[in-house]
């Protein structure tokens, strides 16, 4: 308000105390079934914000490096499964993915 006059001083006070007052007879102890339903909202908006990051997190990410193999390399691989035989994995790792 005018804070830089007297009166606009003493007005100032006196509507801030008005309010105050209106402000403290309006609040009243939220109903807890509020509250939980609130608490309800908050959660599922936080689970929906970490679901849209999570997607599109995963939509902007680099696709793999996909490894080529020469087709003759396949083909022995194949074979010697197909005639029992135990091969060692290829390049040092294991044939599950799971490394």
């Amino acid at each position: 308000m005018f804070s830089s006059t007297k009166t606009g001083h003493f007005a100032h006070i006196m509507v801030t105390a008005l309010v105050g007052q209106l402000a403290s007879q309006g609040l009243v102890p939220p109903d807890p079934d509020k509250v939980e339903q609130y608490g309800h909202l908050i959660i599922q908006a936080l689970v929906a914000l970490v679901t849209i990051w999570a997607t599109v997190r995963k939509a902007l990410q680099r696709p793999e490096a996909v490894v080529k193999l020469p087709a003759d390399g396949v083909v022995a691989v194949a074979e010697a499964a197909a005639a029992g035989e135990s091969v060692a994995p290829l390049a040092g790792k294991s044939g599950n993915g799971n490394d």
